[in-house]
């Protein structure tokens, strides 16, 4: 019996803890080298451009920047310990560290997931209601989010520190976290707080917000594909009454056929976002649960079912390496999919090519229109359906040609 009744199973499944093989440890080391490598060289860039090019930093790209922050907390100060752990075997760093660790742990875990779905919320309001985004998501409101992500993730983990269940190295996970082998009540009832919070809610928000997102993008890109079938109809019109516009100089055919040029070129553009926005919103939820969903499954688990020896020790190692993964994941999901985010990084790392981030226009003598329709196609594809792959800021556009 040891001094605390609640670590009496804790102690006797720890104990039974399986080494891993050599050829695992091998593996799992490499990957674990490599996730590593990708999230400081992804996280450290995405604050470089944000540095670089301050137009950026719009109220969309600070959830963007709280995620990194998220990253970069877990792979500086837990990553390095797990990596110590897999390679010993065992813990090291003394009993004091082993709680630092598993709070910071915890800690950046729950801000990462809420943070996902604060990004998620954002994107909702600048798809689902356009025109009212900057009534809804304010600087202000970003501020407080931002600050509740935080006080929740640490609210969520000194309850370990403080009696509410306790954060014990357990070999197969590599790490200092929450036990979640223990039949006490008490921490069991912690194993299902946190889940709930850090996983379910987070998972149900963010496939719900992702689904309206696209069903809303897919019925603009409807509704603007159907308006551009107007410009057709006034083309077969002139074809019918030429000698009505058929005067010399008159400029009218050729903004007609301008028109019937955007209209056609418009639907591709559509076609071709409603694509990105598939592609993106897939990406997004698949990421979140090929990160998170084999981790927190397996505490459930070993929560509820009656040995939690039955698990295999590979599956929990491989659980957190998975887990850890998010943080080399998250940057080029949310981040280096923008093209504007793609030429900075191209500029930071002195490849960058001349762009022309207006679209072009078509001058003929003698005409006195301006293109503005495919500009205003271009326009109103990027802040509908694109808004929600971190889209080129008009701020940037700007700035690019000066």
């Amino acid at each position: 019996m040891g001094e605390n009744g609640s670590y009496d199973n804790f102690t006797i499944f720890e104990t039974m803890d399986i080494k891993l093989q050599t050829t695992n440890v091998v593996v799992m080391a490499i990957a674990l080298v490599v996730i590593f490598a990708i999230s400081v060289a992804g996280n450290v860039f995405v604050f470089l451009i944000f540095y670089k090019k301050p137009t950026l930093v719009t109220i969309s790209n600070r959830f963007i920047l709280n995620l990194s922050v998220c990253n970069v907390l877990e792979t500086l100060f837990v990553m390095p310990f797990v990596f110590a752990a897999l390679v010993t075997q065992q813990w090291q760093f003394g009993q004091f560290w082993c709680q630092i660790t598993g709070f910071l742990m915890n800690s950046s875990i729950a801000a990462s997931t809420l943070t996902l779905v604060m990004i998620a919320i954002d994107r909702y309001f600048a798809v689902v209601t356009p025109l009212h985004y900057s009534m809804h998501i304010t600087s202000r409101r970003c501020t407080t989010m931002i600050a509740t992500v935080w006080l929740l993730a640490v609210c969520c983990s000194i309850p370990p520190l403080i009696g509410w269940n306790h954060y014990e190295y357990q070999r197969n996970k590599l790490a200092c976290t929450a036990v979640s082998t223990s039949r006490s009540t008490n921490d069991m009832s912690f194993t299902i707080f946190i889940v709930t919070l850090c996983f379910f809610i987070p998972l149900v928000i963010i496939i719900w917000a992702y689904c309206v997102i696209f069903k809303a993008a897919k019925d603009n890109s409807a509704k603007v594909r159907k308006n551009s079938m107007i410009p057709n109809v006034v083309d077969d019109q002139l074809s019918q009454t030429p000698l009505r516009y058929g005067r010399r100089g008159s400029s009218v055919p050729i903004l007609v056929h301008r028109l019937s040029v955007s209209s056609k070129s418009s639907t591709v553009l559509w076609r071709r976002d409603e694509w990105k926005t598939v592609m993106t919103s897939c990406m997004v939820v698949f990421t979140f649960i090929i990160c998170w969903l084999l981790y927190f499954i397996i505490i459930i688990l070993e929560c509820f079912i009656s040995d939690p020896r039955q698990i295999t020790p590979v599956v929990k190692s491989v659980s957190i390496i998975l887990a850890m993964s998010s943080c080399a994941l998250n940057p080029l999901v949310y981040v280096f999919r923008s093209k504007v985010q793609r030429v900075e990084l191209r500029g930071i790392l002195g490849m960058r090519k001349p762009q022309n981030w207006e679209t072009p226009s078509i001058s003929r003598q003698g005409s006195e229109e301006s293109d503005t329709v495919p500009k205003l196609h271009h326009v109103t594809t990027a802040t509908t359906l694109t808004s929600m792959i971190v889209a080129e800021e008009p701020e940037y556009r700007h700035t690019a040609r000066t």
